[in-house]
């Protein structure tokens, strides 16, 4: 445990961790497998599907409180809870009607409307499991809770582009996004732009709403709910390594055959991830917020749809 590691969070974590991932499993097993859940995934698996990890962490949460070890038994906690409220969401949402079905297909931009409603609509929902767990943490962790939910400071100073004289983070978003447009626009004259449509630019549009959406939303759990509850009981950098990864994992593609040929690029993929995530992880730290994560986030999602779309 860190020295700064409110002595409450870890009490109140160790006091009841038991109780409270025996509550979530009477919840969880019911709504899972009991209410109609869809068969296909909205974010990380159809909603059954949550329970293995869910059971997986919570043993390990369990064993590490008997153990007393909390550096084991709250980060184990958190990501069990974090499959609880998903797995539930998951279930909820099977209920919802298909918004962009309701567009009619010869609408004005009905392509745009119904991209946006299912991507961008999607993405604003998860804030509902978002909200639960905060109020899981809240509730269990009382006056020891941590988070960064706010916009943080961007003005806060960093040495992250290994330069000697150290420059805020909003100089570093304004460089990088400069480096950004100079790759985007590199490819798109190698690429060409002759095929690009006004069906494109509103595909894209649709995109980046969406995008500035999923990035919120991910910057919200793993930067700003789990990564300052790790902080609790390890210290910065593998509490940052931990969110890293578990950001990384939920990005993963599942495996139709143990081939060569689908296991390295998602491995390499991975690798990419965890990297994304312990810089985006560092300036929610040094930030202490969101806003400068958020815009990172956004700018590499927008990146990426970019170049799917001119393909």
């Amino acid at each position: 445990m860190t020295e700064n590691a409110p002595e409450s969070a870890v009490s109140a974590t160790a006091g009841s961790c038991g109780i409270s991932l025996a509550l979530m499993l009477v919840v969880g097993v019911p709504v899972f497998f009991l209410l109609p859940a869809a068969s296909t995934s909205h974010y990380f698996f159809a909603a059954p599907y949550y329970l293995l990890p869910f059971v997986v962490l919570a043993l390990i949460a369990l064993a590490g409180e008997r153990m007393q070890k909390p550096s084991i038994t709250l980060p184990a906690w958190a990501s069990a809870a974090v499959f609880f409220c998903y797995g539930c969401f998951e279930t909820l949402y099977s209920w919802f009607p298909n918004g962009a079905a309701l567009v009619p297909a010869d609408a004005p931009a009905a392509a745009f409307w119904r991209e946006l409603i299912s991507y961008a609509g999607n993405r604003s929902l998860q804030l509902l499991p978002i909200a639960l767990l905060a109020l899981i943490m809240a509730n269990r962790l009382k006056t020891g809770w941590r988070h960064r939910l706010g916009p943080g400071d961007p003005s806060a100073e960093t040495g992250i582009l290994g330069e000697k004289q150290l420059m805020s983070w909003s100089k570093v978003v304004v460089r990088i996004f400069f480096y950004f447009m100079l790759v985007t626009v590199g490819f798109l004259v190698t690429k060409g732009v002759g095929g690009w449509t006004a069906g494109h630019s509103l595909a894209y549009g649709a995109k980046l709403a969406g995008g500035a959406a999923n990035s919120l939303v991910e910057e919200l759990l793993f930067r700003g709910l789990l990564q300052p509850v790790f902080e609790l009981v390890l210290p910065p950098g593998p509490a940052n390594v931990l969110q890293a990864i578990f950001f990384s994992v939920i990005h993963y593609g599942f495996i139709e055959s143990f081939t060569f040929a689908e296991i390295f690029p998602e491995l390499v993929k991975l690798v990419i991830y965890v990297g994304i995530g312990l810089f985006l992880g560092r300036a929610a730290r040094e930030t202490d917020g969101l806003l400068i994560p958020w815009l990172f986030h956004f700018i590499i999602t927008s990146a990426i749809w970019l170049t799917l779309l001119a393909r």
